[in-house]
């Protein structure tokens, strides 16, 4: 049995396509909704549907509402699914058969944008670091978004409820030192409300940038795109304030960010064409500089945190 997992709040948008997409997956399964107190229609849209679930969670943050899923969970199978994503036909079938190799904890997929736009659709050619090119690949960490674990994997394992984003690869990172691996499958893609225009996408990346280093720091899983995002912002502001003392240093800034303009476009020529082309580049320069600005203001508010 499949136990599908869904944090909803303020979800009124998106949850009815996303439980009928859940619903329609073939198979034993239970539809375990946890229900953060909304705003919206979100919890008349839920009781609409039959045979599923509701738990209420008193708690914010995802955390605490996929560590309530997890306590009533039964099945052999957890998969965790986003209130804004839409499994296609086959979703969970799919995931079910990648799992029957006993060294993977978990397996998932990207997610393809339900809104079309030219920002969504340079998101989809680049998530989550992986090219759309990349049919399979082992990763250090898998989004709860559209995520299936085997039980047995993730037995006594729990959310980290302090980590208001971040909490995936914190606990991910945990399945790793058990000796799992995990498994990105385009063939386990998804429909997800991405963010359509470049205000939204640039408020999202600075809110990830906030709480990004925490899992890496705790468990020691630095590598050099880790270094890159936390110290690219730390060396941009030296060069701001040495060009008060020399203009040379402008010339060094500028360089700075036009080789991660010229990094992305290379990236795009790969990985898509046309009118995408053209604004790839611009939106992943963009959403880089603005999750590394996330990085540090959560690094500044953690250190005064410490000297209280």
């Amino acid at each position: 049995m499949i136990s599908f997992i869904i944090p909803v709040y303020n979800s009124e948008k998106t949850i009815g396509q996303c439980l009928e997409s859940v619903l329609s997956q073939k198979g034993e399964k239970e539809v375990i909704v946890v229900y953060t107190p909304s705003k919206d229609r979100t919890l008349e849209i839920i009781k609409k549907f039959k045979g599923i679930e509701i738990i209420v969670c008193k708690k914010t943050g995802p955390a605490a509402a996929r560590n309530l899923g997890l306590e009533r969970a039964k099945g052999e199978y957890i998969a965790c699914v986003d209130s804004d994503c839409v499994l296609p036909e086959r979703w969970a079938e799919k995931a079910v058969n990648l799992l029957k190799d006993k060294k993977l904890a978990g397996v998932g997929g990207p997610g393809i944008s339900k809104e079309k736009s030219l920002v969504s659709r340079a998101l989809d050619a680049l998530l989550f670091g992986v090219h759309k090119n990349v049919k399979k690949k082992y990763v250090l960490s898998l989004a709860t978004m559209d995520v299936m674990y085997r039980r047995s994997a993730i037995e006594g394992l729990r959310f980290d409820e302090s980590l208001i984003t971040g909490e995936d690869p914190e606990f991910n990172f945990r399945l790793g030192k058990r000796g799992y691996k995990l498994l990105f499958s385009r063939e386990l893609w998804v429909y997800h409300y991405h963010p359509a225009t470049l205000g939204g996408l640039l408020k999202k990346w600075y809110n990830y940038g906030k709480q990004y280093p925490l899992p890496f720091f705790r468990h020691k899983k630095m590598s050099a795109g880790f270094f890159a995002r936390v110290f690219y912002f730390p060396l941009l502001l030296m060069w701001v304030l040495l060009s008060f003392f020399n203009q040379v240093f402008l010339f060094v800034l500028f360089v700075q960010v036009f080789l991660l303009f010229l990094m992305y476009f290379y990236i795009g020529i790969k990985t898509c064409s046309g009118r995408v082309l053209l604004v790839f580049p611009f939106v992943h320069t963009l959403k880089q500089l603005a999750q590394v600005f996330g990085i540090w203001v959560g690094v500044v508010k953690r250190l005064k945190k410490k000297s209280v």
